[in-house]
């Protein structure tokens, strides 16, 4: 096999039987398309979709064995989200490994998150057909490393200004929050937004983004945190009376 195919395989945890199976999930659609012949890796990528949400809805069910089906699935579409499987994706160097036309990785299309995602589902639908189910879910566990945490964390990032305003409508007066614009700066084309996240009269943190939505998610997100440190915080003290 290729050196760099047998270092992919050190970062993903995985050695394959059959290494033309991940050379496939590697191959990009622009690789052959001048031979539209020749395969690429989108086929795999329809199966590792299917292995992935499996895996992952097994793992949540056995781990929150309390939490409804809606609670359960909002979990999983934390983890299956586009921007996650291309954080794992970046995680294990897979850019680095992409067989991609020259005018692709020219433009830096192997960094593009729409293919690391892609790419990913690619090589887990590789690894299923080569190893069988179980080496699936455990490579895929072990690329989100601490799982509960990560689903944990994770949340925090599921639409965090709809979650925040569910936090406060939990009050019998729900106060009202206001999102802010402090800072704009940069070209058009470039531009970064600092929005204060304000609730009531109290300012309670202060977001960036490269637009304003992004902004208000970063604040809501920092505000979301401060409420959990604060429930933590006082269970604990309840927890030593």
């Amino acid at each position: 096999m290729d050196l760099t195919l047998n270092q992919f395989e050190k970062n993903i945890g995985y050695v394959f039987e059959n290494p033309g199976l991940l050379q496939l999930a590697l191959t990009h659609p622009s690789h052959n398309e001048h031979n539209k012949n020749k395969e690429d890796n989108q086929r795999l990528e329809f199966l590792g979709d299917s292995v992935l949400s499996t895996i992952l809805s097994e793992s949540l069910y056995n781990l929150f064995p309390i939490e409804d089906e809606g609670l359960l699935s909002r979990k999983r579409s934390v983890l299956i989200r586009g921007s996650s499987l291309a954080q794992i994706a970046s995680k294990l160097k897979l850019e680095d490994f992409l067989r991609m036309s020259k005018a692709e990785l020219k433009n830096k299309g192997n960094q593009r998150s729409s293919t690391l995602e892609d790419a990913i589902e690619a090589v887990i639908g590789a690894i299923f057909l080569d190893g069988g189910f179980e080496p699936a879910k455990r490579c895929i566990l072990n690329w989100f490393g601490d799982f509960k945490k990560y689903v944990n964390e994770g949340q925090l990032l599921y639409n965090p200004k709809g979650q925040l305003q569910e936090i406060l409508q939990t009050d019998e007066i729900s106060p009202k929050i206001h999102y802010r614009v402090t800072k704009e700066a940069g070209p058009a084309h470039q531009k970064t937004f600092e929005i204060d996240l304000i609730i009531g009269k109290k300012t309670i943190s202060s977001g960036k983004g490269k637009t304003k939505k992004e902004a208000e998610e970063d604040a809501a997100v920092k505000a979301l945190q401060k409420f959990r440190d604060k429930n933590t915080n006082q269970k604990t003290q309840t927890d030593k009376r």
